[in-house]
């Protein structure tokens, strides 16, 4: 390692095809490793087998048949001298064709600009950074490219060629790092109920009301509450792509992130809590709510919470995502790379809003027109 210009220099790792030696990356359609070049496809059995396997000592990396592989140990400092503009860069020797890979300091898996080489950075998930878990893609980029497009289908306020073909190849998996909470919330939850009867004499109108202080208190237990941990991501969007089904988790293993962009988190548990807390609120209230006599009219409520979480779990989610620009404010794409469930929002290209407008008066103008015309000769 060495570091040039303010920018830290490492060495990345790619996981290569046992058949011809050409990169490999996850396909998550097919759940195996792929090779491009040859169209070969491994398991993850068969490639233990073949040699492409990790090791604690550092990573081993199989290069070919012969089962000859190379052991890289890696480090990375983890900052440079403060007031550089460059401070937060980080650039990796490109494993295939030597070609320097500039990233920020939280890029963990990304491409070779120059060969299309997936290369992942090992460094950026040592110590702390390591997670416990991740969830490997189950749908391919075809697929998101479908999703995308069904997303858009009958839109004819879209920007012309938001749907094109070099569109839909910028859409890339994206493993989100999240933070799961465990959570135990004890509750005290105090509100005013009312049950009303009304009934008439035939001369006047009886109303009578009944109020009922309500209290309940007691404990509830939350269990893999995911937030999202990187400060890239919209929160409000990565919480629209829940669920994730936590029984497909998998051991952290570094090979899934080749062929995909992965980022380390940014942020750390304690600056989550809050985000947590609103979170279970919601649910704590409504639980809190249900249940025994039921009331016409429940006000006044009041739901003191103590919250405690004391275990929480690094993993990596999968997601594909597609940023678009228009007119100088982002859109974003995004599919669970699990269940395939859409979120985005879409722009709307005014100047199609305008014509669409004219040619709908005009057509209603038409119409209108040809309707009192032919009234006006029936009467005459």
């Amino acid at each position: 390692m060495e570091i040039k210009e303010g920018i830290i220099m490492a060495e990345g790792i790619t996981y290569l095809c046992p058949g011809c030696g050409a990169y490999l990356r996850y396909d998550g359609g097919q759940g195996k490793w792929v090779c491009d070049y040859c169209d070969s496809s491994y398991t993850k059995e068969e490639l233990e087998q073949r040699g492409a396997k990790i090791e604690n000592s550092g990573y081993t990396v199989s290069s070919g048949d012969s089962g000859k592989t190379e052991t890289v140990d890696f480090a990375c400092e983890e900052h440079v001298a403060e007031g550089k503009d460059q401070e937060h860069l980080r650039a990796y020797s490109c494993p295939n064709c030597g070609a320097e890979i500039v990233t920020d300091d939280v890029t963990a898996a990304t491409f070779c600009v120059f060969c299309g080489n997936p290369t992942v950075n090992p460094q950026q998930f040592s110590g702390k950074y390591h997670p416990s878990a991740m969830i490997p893609f189950a749908t391919d980029k075809k697929q998101a490219q479908e999703a995308f497009l069904k997303l858009c289908k009958g839109k004819k306020l879209l920007p012309k060629g938001f749907t094109s073909q070099q569109r839909l190849e910028k859409i890339t998996g994206v493993y989100v790092p999240y933070w799961l909470f465990d959570c135990k919330a004890d509750f005290d939850y105090h509100a005013t109920g009312e049950n009303h009867l009304i009934w008439s004499d035939g001369n006047y109108d009886y109303t009578k009301t009944d109020l009922f202080h309500i209290h309940r208190a007691g404990t509830m237990d939350f269990e893999n509450i995911p937030l999202d941990a990187s400060e890239n991501m919209e929160d409000a969007l990565m919480d629209a792509l829940e669920p994730f089904d936590f029984t497909k988790v998998e051991p952290f293993d570094m090979r899934y992130l080749s062929g995909y962009l992965a980022e380390k988190y940014t942020y750390e548990p304690k600056d989550l809590f809050e985000r947590m807390k609103d979170r279970v609120s919601r649910g704590i209230e409504n639980r809190a709510a249900e249940g025994g006599k039921r009331y016409d009219v429940v006000h006044s409520v009041q739901c003191n919470t103590n919250y405690k979480s004391d275990h929480q779990a690094y993993l990596l989610l999968p997601v594909w995502m597609l940023i678009s620009n228009f007119k100088g404010k982002k859109y974003l794409f995004a599919m669970n790379g699990q269940t395939g469930k859409i979120v985005g929002e879409l722009p709307c290209d005014t100047g199609r809003s305008v014509k669409w407008f004219l040619l709908i008066f005009v057509i209603v103008f038409v119409v209108v027109f040809l309707l009192v015309w032919l009234i006006g000769g029936v009467m005459a």
